[in-house]
């Protein structure tokens, strides 16, 4: 399944509209090429400024503090702002204007005789302040946007937004993530066949759904916060013939019994997740996990620990004005350490970065197995 996938839920912009979103698109690949060469920037404007300032901490804070506070550094920072706003702006016409039709397609799937998965919501779930605050990638209505039994609002929002923020990042579409993280699985355990897979703050689903097709013996589930998206996730997968069950349940304490899964994984959520949260989705990931069971939670490629001063200012611009609250958070943090803490034997895990398919982005991996016998 190439990423992106095409099916019924996704709305048709017309020509106008369409357009626009090919102009925006062209916009953030202009965008992209300018903060991608902005280190001339820091080169000639600020690295003599702070070179007496020890390396570390304080000399990260001079260079982040530095540059944006640079005249031309903050025209590139307002660019690519105006860019992620006019995207959703040009997403917003056509997903708005649809929200009838999706709820429709959603109450139809519910009630369909050959419903191939389900969705299960739980209204007493407590979610997180923060994000009923800060929308997320600037996505209008945030997150966790719910409008009534039936929306999909917030799905719909993210997935076309997703499509279109990757094209403009130049990230290919031969292979999802979720099929990059299977083919490593092929090839690190070419023997393993999961019977029952869990996919971590699935969002959407757009993960879960190549592993209902590519183990289709295998019972899938996929957890997530938001309602909305856990719906439109639902509605996705049966229009597209696979076999998920979504619920509404928190990565860091969900409803499931010990040992009852074979496969763990999550995708690109990590950095989504304070610290703390992280810690716990690794804990609860151990008791889920059969012994023998892998877990693999795989993320973007962003680790402080192998960046300069000023890559780490440069790559902190999504915390402060994309709504990415715990991005440099995870940057910071050690899914070895927290595997090791969990109780994993991390000895003979997988530690790093896996090329995708078409060479254009290499995701990062943390992957472990469960010894056979828990004593």
């Amino acid at each position: 399944m190439a990423r992106n996938a095409q099916h019924d839920l996704l709305t048709q912009p017309a020509g106008d509209i369409a357009a626009r979103q090919r102009y925006v698109l062209a916009f953030k690949k202009r965008v992209e090429q300018m903060r991608r060469k902005a280190r001339v920037i820091y080169d000639k404007r600020i690295a003599s400024e702070v070179a007496s300032q020890p390396e570390g901490d304080v000399r990260d804070n001079a260079v982040l503090n530095a540059l944006y506070k640079d005249d031309l550094y903050q025209t590139i920072c307002t660019l690519k702002l105006t860019g992620q706003e006019l995207m959703w702006s040009a997403i917003a016409d056509t997903v708005e204007a649809s929200a009838d039709s999706l709820s429709q397609r959603f109450d139809a799937l519910t009630k369909s005789n050959t419903r191939l998965g389900s969705v299960t919501l739980d209204p007493a779930l407590e979610l997180p302040e923060e994000l009923k605050t800060v929308h997320i990638h600037l996505q209008p209505g945030g997150y966790l946007r719910n409008e009534g039994p039936s929306d999909l609002l917030a799905g719909a929002y993210y997935e076309e937004g997703g499509a279109l923020y990757s094209r403009g990042q130049n990230v290919g579409t031969r292979e999802s993530k979720a099929e990059c993280l299977i083919r490593f699985l092929g090839e690190w355990k070419p023997d393993f066949k999961p019977a029952r897979i869990l996919d971590m703050a699935c969002s959407v689903g757009a993960s879960s759904v190549p592993y209902a097709l590519t183990f289709p013996d295998a019972e899938v589930h996929a957890i997530d916060i938001a309602p909305s998206m856990l719906r439109y996730g639902h509605a996705r997968a049966e229009a597209l013939g696979a076999s998920v069950h979504f619920h509404q349940m928190d990565v860091a304490q969900t409803k499931f019994e010990d040992n009852s899964f074979d496969l763990i994984v999550s995708h690109n959520a990590m950095h989504e997740m304070s610290t703390e949260t992280q810690k716990a989705m690794f804990k609860e990931s151990w008791r889920l996990l059969k012994p023998g069971g892998i877990c693999v939670h795989q993320d973007v490629p962003l680790r402080f620990s192998e960046l300069d001063s000023y890559e780490k200012a440069e790559r902190s611009f999504d915390k402060w004005f994309n709504g990415e609250l715990y991005w440099t958070d995870y940057a910071q943090n050690n899914c070895k350490d927290m595997f090791d803490a969990a109780g994993f034997d991390t000895s003979k895990g997988y530690f790093g970065s896996f090329e995708q398919a078409d060479k254009t982005m290499k995701w990062y991996l943390a992957a472990v197995e469960k010894p056979a016998t828990d004593g």
